[in-house]
């Protein structure tokens, strides 16, 4: 539990795997134990290895940048930005646990929010009348 204790601070609030060159043994020594240790500690909590771990989060950083409406960067920034040491890397890991490209799922989730504001668009206008006169 202390490993696990470890890894959340420094991996989940500390978001140290947006440094392109953390490892698993500095990790470990941040936190006061082995590698090997901590490896096994990550399988248990976590279910997966420390890239997987890490690479997950970085994704999912990757996600939330794009996603942020003031986002100017071009894919290849948003992996350096999200810990990615090269975009082919990047690519590699958000086809592995999203299932598809960083664009096409960008794509995805623009089509999404657009539906959406026009799902709540549409029940404005049917909830906004006045004595039977329709606003839009």
């Amino acid at each position: 539990m202390e490993i696990k204790k470890g890894v959340h601070k420094y991996v989940f609030v500390g978001r140290r795997y947006r440094n392109v060159n953390f490892t698993a043994a500095q990790l470990a020594q941040s936190i006061g134990t082995n590698t090997r240790y901590l490896s096994a500690a990550i399988r248990l909590h976590y279910g997966c290895n420390f890239s997987e771990l890490v690479n997950k989060l970085r994704v999912e950083e990757a996600k939330q940048i794009m996603l942020d409406p003031q986002n100017t960067l071009t894919m290849e920034d948003i992996s350096y930005s999200a810990g990615f040491s090269t975009r082919q890397s990047f690519y590699n890991a958000f086809g592995k646990f999203v299932g598809m490209k960083p664009k096409e799922w960008l794509a995805q989730e623009q089509e999404k929010k657009h539906a959406e504001e026009e799902r709540q668009r549409e029940l404005y206008k049917a909830t906004a009348s006045f004595d039977g006169i329709a606003f839009e």
